[in-house]
């Protein structure tokens, strides 16, 4: 009896070890993930400005908390196409500026400026974090460069 109860307790054990949900996120450099986003052809607006995450106006407040990240946006300014990814020791203050930036400089974009196109991807924009990477994605196809973003971090 000793040696059945025992090993119902191994198996429940493992069961719960294997049912786990925590996810392990990868330490994957931005670049590679960048690459990955142009790679696919995600991007389906071109050209497309490229800027260091640092460098982008929306993070001046925070661009120290910042370790490292990329922004690209459709250089046609028309045509809303924002994908920003920052890897940071400090979530919630990224995530503040992204959400400042949202509000105030994509005002006119989900207004319906340029197209009907601009409106739905500022509504459907998304800004997650996962460990230390935050991203954003306000563009027409977000859930297709988030798709990608997850397959690469996670």
């Amino acid at each position: 009896m000793r040696k059945l109860a025992s090993l119902f307790l191994l198996v429940l054990i493992l069961g719960l070890v294997g049912c786990s949900s925590k996810t392990e996120v990868k330490n994957i450099p931005i670049s590679d993930i960048k690459a990955a986003i142009n790679n696919e052809t995600l991007l389906t607006i071109q050209p497309v400005s490229d800027v260091d995450a640092k460098e982008f106006y929306a993070f001046e407040n925070v661009k120290n908390d910042i370790k490292e990240g990329f922004v690209l946006q459709a250089m046609i300014n028309v045509r809303l196409q924002d994908v920003f990814v920052v890897k940071t020791d400090n979530v919630e203050k990224i995530k503040q500026a992204i959400e400042e930036y949202k509000t105030n400089s994509l005002r006119m974009f989900a207004d319906g400026y340029g197209s009907d196109d601009n409106a739905t991807a500022v509504a459907d924009s998304i800004l997650e974090s996962v460990g230390d990477y935050v991203y954003f994605i306000a563009t027409t196809n977000a859930k297709d460069i988030e798709t990608k973003i997850l397959e690469m971090i996670k």
